[in-house]
């Protein structure tokens, strides 16, 4: 990705938004590569046995995923794929989830996925894998705080992955901090000269430049005088609200 902090030229609304664009590319490019190599992992299974793939089948995809955690170690807080219903012969549910971890090498996250269980956690009704699973598009949610790993706002990233012959399977994804979206973001933000806020779908905003609109927090009392920028790549949308950005 371009370095935001360098500006050879006025930071506008369109350059703010070519900033968001290319951070949500950079994460779904890793996510392609994921779901990538998890379609052509199935389709192998296909080919060479009749029953369905067990989940220790899956373990040849960490060197893809373990790549992705390397490569992009600042932006990405977890990444793996998450299995639809009933694809494996011995897992309902299954993730495929690591952590990156400077010291010890990535860490698999494992959830409590026995329906029976208080603390069950069922992804397949979040938006993140529902959307992709029904509508076959990327998806985007967040901010939400990540209780399962950090304690901290993340964005969760996703995309569907199929089979070569149309059957969806699951999705590849990854956890991308706030904060490091606004390592990235806010020197340009800032240079805007300008109060802008970046915010989602629902009317929630992910960051920005005005102390009043933090993390997680809705819009409703925002000044509308300025129509928002819709970011094409993302259901985000830019929020420029006027007068000199707080520094």
């Amino acid at each position: 990705m371009r370095d935001t902090n360098n500006f050879s030229d006025q930071v506008t609304v369109e350059s703010l938004v070519r900033g968001v664009t290319e951070l949500a590319d950079e994460v779904y490019l890793s996510l392609a590569s994921i779901g990538t190599a998890l379609m052509t992992l199935w389709d192998g299974f296909s080919k060479k046995v009749r029953s369905a793939p067990r989940a220790t089948d899956l373990a040849p995809l960490r060197g893809t995923i373990f790549g992705e955690l390397e490569q992009n170690g600042k932006l990405l807080n977890g990444a793996g794929v998450v299995m639809a219903d009933g694809v494996l012969a011995d897992c309902p549910r299954y993730l495929e989830w690591w952590l990156p971890n400077a010291q010890r090498g990535p860490r698999r996250l494992t959830l409590e996925l026995n329906p029976n269980s208080e603390y069950f956690y069922d992804y397949t009704g979040m938006d993140w894998f529902a959307i992709p699973r029904d509508q076959g598009r990327r998806w985007v949610q967040g901010p939400l705080l990540d209780y399962a790993c950090t304690d901290q706002y993340v964005c969760t990233f996703a995309i569907p992955v199929t089979t070569t012959s149309g059957s969806f399977i699951g999705i590849a994804g990854a956890d991308v901090p706030v904060a490091a979206i606004e390592e990235i973001l806010l020197p340009r933000f800032q240079a805007f000269g300008q109060r802008v806020v970046l915010v989602n779908s629902e009317g929630r905003v992910i960051m920005g430049t005005d102390p009043e609109f933090t993390t997680g927090s809705k819009t409703s009392r925002m000044d509308r005088s300025v129509p928002a920028v819709p970011i094409d790549a993302l259901p985000w949308s830019l929020h420029p609200l006027g007068s000199i950005a707080y520094h």
